[in-house]
C-alpha cells in the first residue's frame, strides 16, 4: 500500500502502525500526489491512504483526490473526512473506496483498507442510503438525457477540437474555409449546450459521443481522404464512472 499525507508526523506514525499490522506492507510514502507517483504502478501497491485533515480537508483534499484518481485506478481510503452522508457522497463520487472519520480507530483504519482491497465499501446505513439516493438521481437523469445529432462534419470539428486543434487547423486538415469552421464550432456548442471549446471534451464524454478517429499523422495535415468524403471510423469516448 501507499500513504500519502501532508504533515510528517502524521506520515510518519500511520507508517509505523501500518508497517507493524501483520499482512500490511508499506511500499512508499509521499507528501503529496505528485511525489506518490514513483510507486503508485509498482506492484507491490493495492491501496492508496490519502490524508485529508488539516490543510488537506475540504477543498483543498478534493483537488488532491481528483489528482490522484487522473494518476492511477488504485482504490484510495480517505482519512479524516466527516460521517454526514452528504460529504460522504461528494466524496464518492470523486472516487474514494472507502473512508475513515477522525472518530474512527486504527482498528477500523485497516479494517477498512483490507476491505477496499476487496472491492468493498463500508459505511453506516444512513451513509448507505445518501449514496443509493444519489446513484437513483443520477439514473434519472442519464434516462432522460439525449444526446445531439450532430453531423458527420460536425462530429469531426468536435474530434479536431477535442484533440486541441485550433480553428485554422482544422480548416486547414478538412480543406474548409475558416469561416464555415467558426458556423460549424458555433452549432456544436450550441448543440452540445456548452459555452466555450474548452468545455467540449467533457460534454463529449457525458454524453458517450462516437467520434471519428484521425489518423496518426493528422496533426501534421494528414486526415484520411476516407473522412473528407463522410465515411470515418469511430471511436468511443468513454464516460467517467458516477
Amino acid at each position: 500500500m501507499a500513504v500519502i499525507s501532508p504533515v510528517r508526523i502524521y506520515l510518519q506514525g500511520l507508517t509505523h502502525l501500518l508497517r507493524a499490522e501483520p499482512g500490511v506492507q508499506v511500499a512508499g510514502t509521499a507528501s503529496g500526489v505528485g511525489g506518490a507517483e514513483a510507486f503508485l504502478a509498482g506492484a507491490a501497491v493495492d491501496v492508496v491512504l490519502l490524508d485529508m485533515t488539516g490543510a488537506m480537508a475540504g477543498e483543498r483534499g478534493l483537488d488532491a483526490l481528483y489528482r490522484l484518481a487522473d494518476r492511477t485506478a488504485l482504490p484510495c481510503v480517505v482519512l479524516g473526512i466527516s460521517d454526514r452522508p452528504d460529504d460522504v457522497v461528494t466524496y464518492a463520487e470523486a472516487g474514494i473506496a472507502g473512508y475513515v472519520t477522525n472518530e474512527s480507530s486504527f482498528t477500523d483504519l485497516v479494517e477498512t483498507l483490507r476491505s477496499a482491497t476487496r472491492g468493498e465499501f463500508n459505511c453506516r446505513a444512513g451513509v448507505a442510503a445518501g449514496l443509493v439516493g444519489r446513484l437513483a438521481a443520477l439514473a434519472s437523469v442519464h434516462r432522460g438525457a439525449q444526446a445531439p445529432r450532430l453531423t458527420s462534419r460536425e462530429l469531426q470539428i468536435v474530434a479536431l477540437i477535442e484533440s486541441g486543434h485550433a480553428n485554422k487547423e482544422i480548416a486547414r486538415l478538412l480543406h474548409i474555409q475558416l469561416t464555415t469552421v467558426k458556423n460549424h464550432v458555433h452549432n456544436v456548442l450550441e448543440k452540445l449546450g456548452v459555452g466555450s471549446r474548452g468545455e467540449v471534451a467533457a460534454a463529449v464524454r457525458g454524453l458517450r459521443l462516437a467520434l471519428p478517429a484521425p489518423a496518426a499523422g493528422s496533426g501534421s495535415g494528414n486526415w484520411p481522404s476516407s473522412d473528407r468524403s463522410g465515411s470515418f471510423a469511430l471511436r468511443r469516448i468513454s464516460a467517467p464512472s458516477p
